[in-house]
Order: C-alpha cells, then structure tokens, then sequence
C-alpha cells in the first residue's frame, strides 16, 4: 500500500514538473515571438513558409566580408589586389554580331548590381524597350572588384582595352569607395590614389613574408570567428521554433559583436612595405589635414571619371556613372527602427569619410556634366521608398534596394539613348 502510494506521489510529482516545463516552454515560445516579430517585422509562423527565409536574420556579415583578404583576394600586378576568379574568362569575343556587351565597373556595390542584373535582366529589358536593341542578345560583364576605387577602375579599363576586349557600354557606379577608402588611406599613411590599404598592405605583408606570429594568430582567429558566425546564421533559416531563432539570433548576436572587435583591432595593426618590401606602395609622412585630403580625394575621382569618358568616347562606346546612395550621407529618407538596426554602426570606419566626402564630391558633378561625362547623382535614389533597402552597416542594398537601383540605372540610361518617352 505505502509502494502504490509512493508511485502516485512520484506520478503526480511528474506530472506537476512536466505540466510546469511545458508552461515555461509556451511562455518562452510566446516571448520569442515577439522578439521575432519585433526584429522583423514579420510573424515567425506566416501561411507563406518562403517568409522565414526571406526575414530569418536582421543583420548580415557583408562589410566583414570585405576585409577577409586571407581568403578573397589576390595581388594582382595592375589593378593591386582583385577577388578570384574575377576576368577568369576575360577578354570575350563576340560569338554573334547581335551580342552588345556592356561592362560593369566600381567595387561591391557594382558587383551586386551585376549579380541582380544576372538573375533579373532588369537592365537589359529596359534596354530592349528601344527598338534598336529588340533583337540584341545583352551580354554583361564584371569588372566590379570587392573594395576597389578609382584611380583602379580606369586602370582596369585601359587594360582589358588593351588586350582586345570589345565593350558596345560601359557602367560605372562609384562614389562611396573614392571617398571612405582614399580617407581612411590618408588617415593609414598611405597615398589616396594607392588601393584599399586595409587591404592591401596585409597582402604586401604577406606576399613579404612578413607578419610578426601577433598578425598571424589575430588573422587565424578573425577567420574562425566569421565561419562559426556564418554558420549560426545559416542555421537560423533551419529553426522551426521562434525559441530556436532567438536563442540562436543571441548567439550570433555575440559572435558579430567578438569578430567586429577582433577585426577592428586587426585593422589596427601597422604593416610597412618599405623600400626593402617586394611591392611598392606610395607612403606619406604625415596624413594630410582633412580639407587637403578631400580636395585630393575628389580631384582624383574628377579626373579618373574624365579618363574613363574620353577614353570610351574615342571608341565611341557610350559611358554611364553613377554615384551610389548610402546611408551615412544624410539625404531626407525616413529609416525605420527596424532598417537602422541594419544599416548604422556608429563606429563603423566608413563613416566619416562618406560625411566628410560626399558634399565635396557631388559639388564637382556637374563639372563632369559640364566636360560631356553622363554621370548621374543618386544618391537620393531611396528617399521615397519605406521599405528596407540596406542590408548591412557598410553600403550594400537587399534585392528591393538593388531593384530600385537597377530600375534607376536602366531607365536613365534609356531616357540619354532616346528622349522620348519610353515604356516602363
């Protein structure tokens, strides 16, 4: 009897810590819920499943993707540094006299107009809205490289040409790279109208065989951090409880937080490539003051945008600029809580130099206007736009920003080729 009373006490025991565990674990699943929605702006459990893909992580790791050097980029003997297998197919011939080849210039940005423009041809049915490129086969090609800025893409440019490379178009979209790289180039010791030296001095670093065993354990650690980050937020996408995303939101949360720190520090570090070092980089002795490194800045941005036209326009190849928008250049779009989250890091290293060279830089364009260069400002592209456009703390766009902007560029691109109203 005393048995079977113990066995009812230790049921009811069970039964009271299961009834208990379940009721937590609702409550914490009610709270993940709100912390999803309040992060997305989404419900964690919509009709539409494809929506957690879609909204599964408000934050991405794009900007420190563009520092992994380690493992993107490459010297390259012209052009300082590119990201493989960039011109792995370059120079293409024309296979039909149909072809028209248009080739994409600028950094990360421009390499994503390209990717978007490959899946979407929002480019190319804009242009085939004109009657003189119905029954053209439009062909694109990236020149785009990952932290590349001007005077790079006019040097790339005279290369390919060089080397027999036929282009019917060329795209340019520039601007932020000029301005935050060559400051914070000035502000590293390095000339302006040197490449990314964040970049590129690791890689003369290297290719000197000369990091101290501090580089090298600091650059090991930087990379683990960004795989296991990488890999927790592939693994948001998995989670089929909103107490899964949270838990692994927060830890993903902690790895960007360590590897921003790591990487900051990293950047910090001084890598000479001196008169001994295999590779020649233009050092300063002292940064320049600020309003004379701007004035450098935009005077070598003016006069490469210059090359680049008079260069195409001997060829009679029709040249197109546009200057990006960004987030850290004020315009008067309304960012919402949600969007600032994504794209604001206020001590992010690009900040400054896209405040400070921005307005000095689009007071020269209509200078190049002036000089026949069809460079467009748009930086005001998405002030009308509420939806999210940013995708990170850097420059990069999500697909409604990239949509907005191809939209843009193929409908002025079409308004120069043929001012009369064309069809949307």
């Amino acid at each position: 009897m005393e048995k079977h009373h113990l066995v009812r006490s230790l049921l009811k025991l069970f039964k009271l810590v299961a009834i208990n565990l379940l009721l937590l674990f609702a409550l914490l699943e009610l709270v993940s819920l709100g912390f999803y929605f309040f992060q997305t702006r989404n419900f964690f459990y919509p009709i539409n499943k494809d929506r957690i893909k879609a909204s599964a992580t408000p934050f991405e790791v794009s900007e420190p993707d563009r520092e992994s050097w380690m493992s993107h980029y490459q010297l390259h003997p012209y052009f300082g540094f590119m990201n493989p297998p960039n011109y792995a197919r370059l120079p293409l011939k024309k296979t039909s006299k149909n072809q028209f080849i248009i080739g994409i210039f600028g950094g990360s940005v421009a390499q994503r107009f390209y990717d978007y423009e490959v899946e979407h041809h929002v480019l190319a049915k804009r242009l085939q809205s004109l009657p003189e490129f119905q029954n053209k086969e439009i062909v694109i090609l990236k020149f785009a490289n990952q932290a590349h800025k001007q005077p790079q893409e006019l040097l790339i440019l005279n290369y390919f040409l060089s080397v027999g490379q036929e282009l019917d178009m060329v795209i340019n979209i520039d601007g932020f790279n000029e301005v935050a790289l060559s400051y914070l180039n000035n502000k590293a010791g390095t000339d302006v109208s040197m490449p990314n030296d964040y970049i590129f001095s690791p890689l003369i670093a290297l290719a000197n065989r000369d990091f101290s065993s501090g580089h090298l354990e600091l650059a090991l650690e930087v990379l683990q951090l960004k795989n296991k980050l990488q890999n927790t937020l592939n693994r948001l996408s998995e989670c089929r409880l909103a107490t899964c995303y949270m838990l692994r939101w927060a830890e993903a949360k902690y790895l960007l937080n360590q590897y921003r720190e790591k990487l900051q520090t990293f950047s910090e570090l001084k890598t000479e490539a001196g008169k001994d070092s295999l590779i020649y980089l233009k050092r300063i002795e002292k940064p320049q003051d600020d309003s004379e490194a701007l004035e450098s800045i935009v005077d070598l941005w003016f006069n490469s945008s210059l090359g680049m036209n008079d260069l195409l326009a001997a060829r009679k190849i029709p040249y197109f600029e546009f200057i990006q928008p960004n987030q850290y250049y004020p315009t008067n779009r309304q960012f919402s809580a949600h969007e600032k989250k994504i794209a604001f890091d206020e001590k992010s290293q690009y900040k400054e130099g896209t405040i400070k060279g921005y307005p000095k830089l689009l007071a020269k364009v209509s200078s190049l206007q002036a000089r026949g260069v069809k460079v467009f400002n748009a930086v005001n592209l998405f002030d009308e736009t509420r939806d999210p456009v940013y995708s990170d703390v850097c420059c990069h766009y999500n697909d409604v920003g990239n949509d907005i902007l191809s939209r843009y560029i193929g409908q002025s691109i079409v308004t120069v080729l043929n001012p009369s109203p064309a069809p949307k």
